[in-house]
């Protein structure tokens, strides 16, 4: 895949996360799994680490437009923080291609759920 392609998935996935709030795991997981030859270890790291500057982005926005509930968000973060670091402990002990199903089955059960709810 050139580099191009790269700019392309995540400026998509930017846009994504900022309209609808949807993103990483749902745009740039399954573009990398369709257009690169990374294993899915590989795909899932380098969407994470890519998130970053988008998420900074989209909520410094929201922070400025008053989006933000401040008695929430903190909480939220610390959950965050704590949920991450357990499941990216939990996820390296999965092998491959469960953690490819379990992706999958996750995807699909929140489109429908979506879908269901429009």
């Amino acid at each position: 895949m050139l580099k191009f392609e790269y700019y392309v998935i995540h400026s998509i996935d930017s846009n994504s996360q900022f309209n609808e709030g949807v993103g990483g795991g749902a745009v740039v997981v399954p573009a990398l799994t369709l257009f690169s030859d990374f294993d899915h270890y590989t795909i899932l790291g380098t969407s994470l680490i890519s998130m970053g500057p988008a998420a900074f982005v989209g909520t410094l926005t929201h922070y400025k437009a008053r989006n933000v509930n401040m008695r929430v968000a903190p909480f939220l973060a610390v959950g965050t923080l704590v949920g991450a670091f357990a499941g990216g402990q939990l996820g390296l002990q999965i092998d491959e291609v469960s953690l490819k199903q379990g992706f999958s089955v996750m995807m699909l059960t929140l489109g429908v759920r979506t879908i269901l709810k429009a």
